[in-house]
Formats: C-alpha cells, sequence, structure tokens
C-alpha cells in the first residue's frame, strides 16, 4: 500500500471503531476479524473505497499468492521438512494451481536434502537441518530441480519432542527465493501443538510468497 501495517491501522481505526472490527498488524498484511460475516463484508467495501487499488483484499492467502503468479506467468515450486507437504496442500487444493504450481518435495530425512535437493552434508553436520543455512540451500535446490521462478523451503521443530535450548520447539526457518535473487530467511518460533505449529509456518511461508512477488 506504500504505508507500513502500523500507520495503516491508525487510519482505518475510526472505520474500523464504526463496525466493531477488530484490526491485528501482521507483519506485511492487516488482518480484520469480525463474527458476523455481513458486517465485515460492510466494513471491507468501505476500505476499498477508502484505499482503491491501493490495498490487496484476500480471504484466501494460498489462492492470492496463486493469482499473483499467474497473472506475471511465474511458477512457485516448494521445499519442505517440518511442515511435511502442508505447504503444498495449502496450494493444490485450489482449483487451477497447476498453472503455476509445478510441485514440491518433502525432504523431511536430511538424505533427501543432501541427494534431491544438493544440501551439503557438511553444512547439515555443523548448523543442523532446523537452520538458515540449510533453508537457504533448500531454496537454490528446489529452484534448480524445478525450474520454478519463485521457491519457499521450511524447516523446524513442529514438537512435541525434539526441542533443546537453542532450537525450542516451534522454531522454524522459512525462506522463499526468486530465481536469480538471493533466498530471504526469516526465523520464528511458534506457539501451539504439532499441528499448530506446521499450520502457522505454512501460512507464514505464503505471506512471505506474496511479499516477495509484490516487491519484485
Amino acid at each position: 500500500m506504500g504505508i507500513d501495517s502500523l500507520s495503516t491501522i491508525t487510519l482505518l481505526d475510526t472505520l474500523a471503531k464504526q463496525y466493531a472490527i477488530i484490526l491485528e498488524s501482521k507483519d506485511f498484511f492487516i488482518k480484520a476479524s469480525h463474527d458476523n460475516k455481513a458486517i465485515l463484508h460492510a466494513f471491507v467495501d468501505e476500505v476499498h473505497t477508502l484505499f482503491g487499488a491501493k490495498l490487496l483484499l484476500t480471504t484466501n492467502l494460498a489462492k492470492t499468492a496463486l493469482t499473483l503468479l499467474k497473472n506475471t506467468n511465474q511458477k512457485l515450486s516448494t521445499a519442505e521438512s517440518c511442515t511435511g507437504g502442508l505447504l503444498a496442500y495449502e496450494f493444490t487444493k485450489i482449483s487451477g494451481a497447476s498453472e503455476v504450481f509445478l510441485g514440491g518435495v518433502i525432504s523431511y530425512d536430511n538424505s533427501i536434502k543432501e541427494s534431491w535437493l544438493s544440501v551439503d552434508s557438511q553444512d547439515l553436520q555443523s548448523f543442523g537441518a532446523v537452520s538458515e543455512v540449510v533453508v537457504s540451500q533448500m531454496c537454490k535446490g528446489i529452484l534448480h530441480l524445478s525450474g520454478a521462478d519463485f521457491a519457499l523451503a521450511t524447516s523446524g521443530i513442529a514438537g512435541p519432542n525434539g526441542g533443546s535450548a537453542q532450537k525450542p520447539v516451534g522454531l522454524v526457518y522459512i525462506g522463499v527465493q526468486q530465481r536469480g535473487n538471493v533466498a530471504k530467511i526469516e526465523r520464528h518460533i511458534f506457539a501451539g501443538n504439532r499441528k499448530s505449529v506446521q499450520k502457522q509456518a505454512a501460512q507464514t511461508a505464503i505471506l512471505m510468497l506474496i511479499r516477495e512477488i509484490l516487491e519484485s
């Protein structure tokens, strides 16, 4: 939108109060919530009138990402560890995903990271699978393997076991890379059970992809 999320919330605050809408800044996006869908839709209509084309409205992040990629004739692939295919599923459950989504690798075991994604074995030993270094190589590897324009990669500790003081349960490294650019890696610690951590990781990855597409 050309301004940061907190500034946008300030502008929307008065309007949101009129509709009793709850606004929450979520990284690159602003989440609007209300139990009544009719009220929420009315609020969204007014917001669209206020901001016009400067505002990206969505109720489905994966669908939005696919649409943005389709409009620019670009392809996507994924390399997943802790999310175990959930990220790929978020895209493939949408009709027409095959126009954009080429495929993904569930590199759950380190041997698959090495053999399929060309992750360096020494880096796996030195830094561990849950690391910025490894996720960066996973992005690079899936881009090379698939020929896609964009890659997403995840590696983390979904729990309930496997955590440590240095790498607690909920720690996830997420990477996004556009072909020709350096991978961007984010470190997150998500709360909740195993399913919740995986879901949050997948949704965060899609948010990162949308941001990367819009900024490219």
